[in-house]
């Protein structure tokens, strides 16, 4: 057959299966006896086909399951940073603790330490910065006397002068070497002066300073009580015989810059204790200010006294002290019940004042 009624033949047998404006003839499936290979390849298609209906929730599925994860990853991080951020904030917290527990146990060592500066001092500045707790205590009795009179209708300032290391020195048995070489001064130039009020007023202020008092009356008493047992040793030192051999050293640099010589003529005999140089020296300055000397008068020799004051006591004061320092180990063991009751009243009272 030649090629162009092969390719008729071929048109015709089109035009029967699939007519011009026809419909398709109903999709039969093959039998077992009609090609092999054809049927092969409608069921490859049929598959095909059903794979996608398929394969279709899967996807959706797998794009929901993508979402959810993202979901669960953004919650599992956001949940991360919020502990992170809980457990930052925590650390915070316990930081903030620490250094609260801290300074508190700061301040309590300070006033544990002010306690025996104010009632067992074995040295100058320790007698010194013991005085602390005296003021600490007049201001807490001032600001209490302040409002006391105040509801009677009187005001007074309810602030204390500032702290003076001076304030309260003990240049004859506790000199502070190291204060007086600094500043050039024996004591506090400005003083203590106590208020003075027209009569009705005075009895209100006498009234409620007793009142302000009666608190910090245990805690004064019974470092008074521990005081006075404290300074019966401190005298027994300044007398015993190692600080008594150090006098002739003391006499002989008093001479040296004019002893017996003073403003009122001859001392009266020699130097026996240190009380007697304290005595002798100040007598310079005693004997200026009685004869009218001008402040800058004063000032120089203010300086030229305390200079050589500290000179010649540095030797003696150095051996006193020194055997100061070992009672008072010994002391505070001793005392050891009695000075943790001060510290737990001073802390009741005074607490978050300390140094």
């Amino acid at each position: 057959m030649k090629t162009d009624e092969r390719l008729r033949a071929a048109a015709r047998d089109a035009m029967l299966i699939f007519p011009p404006d026809g419909e398709l003839p109903p999709l039969r499936l093959p039998d077992q006896a009609r090609g092999y290979r054809r049927a092969g390849v409608r069921a490859s298609v049929s598959r095909i086909r059903r794979n996608r209906f398929w394969l279709a929730p899967v996807a959706a599925a797998a794009a929901v399951a993508l979402v959810i994860a993202g979901v669960a990853a953004a919650h599992q991080s956001a949940d991360r940073a919020a502990s992170a951020a809980s457990a930052a904030s925590a650390a915070r917290r316990a930081e903030q603790r620490a250094r609260a527990t801290k300074a508190l146990q700061r301040q309590q060592q300070a006033l544990d330490a002010l306690v025996v500066e104010a009632f067992v001092p074995a040295t100058g500045p320790q007698y010194d910065l013991g005085s602390k707790l005296t003021w600490m205590v007049q201001a807490r009795e001032l600001a209490a006397t302040a409002r006391c009179m105040a509801a009677s209708g009187y005001h007074i300032s309810d602030q204390p002068a500032p702290f003076d290391l001076a304030a309260f020195a003990d240049n004859s048995q506790m000199p502070d070497l190291p204060r007086i070489a600094q500043t050039h001064e024996f004591v506090s130039s400005g003083g203590i002066a106590s208020p003075s009020f027209p009569k009705a007023e005075q009895n209100v202020f006498n009234t409620c300073q007793a009142k302000a008092r009666a608190p910090y009356q245990a805690l004064m008493a019974a470092g008074q009580t521990l005081d006075d047992s404290w300074w019966t040793i401190i005298s027994r030192i300044q007398a015993s015989g190692p600080v008594q051999a150090a006098i002739p050293a003391l006499t002989t640099c008093a001479t040296r810059y004019g002893f017996p010589n003073d403003p009122y003529g001859s001392a009266s005999g020699p130097i026996t204790s240190f009380a007697d140089f304290m005595d002798w020296v100040s007598g310079f300055l005693d004997g200026a200010g009685s004869r009218g000397a001008s402040t800058s008068t004063l000032q120089a020799l203010a300086r030229h006294w305390t200079a050589v004051f500290v000179t010649c006591a540095r030797p003696i004061v150095g051996v006193w002290q020194g055997m100061q320092l070992t009672a008072q180990t010994r002391f505070l063991h001793r005392n050891a019940s009695q000075v943790r009751q001060l510290d737990q009243l001073a802390w009741r009272l005074l607490g978050h004042q300390s140094r």
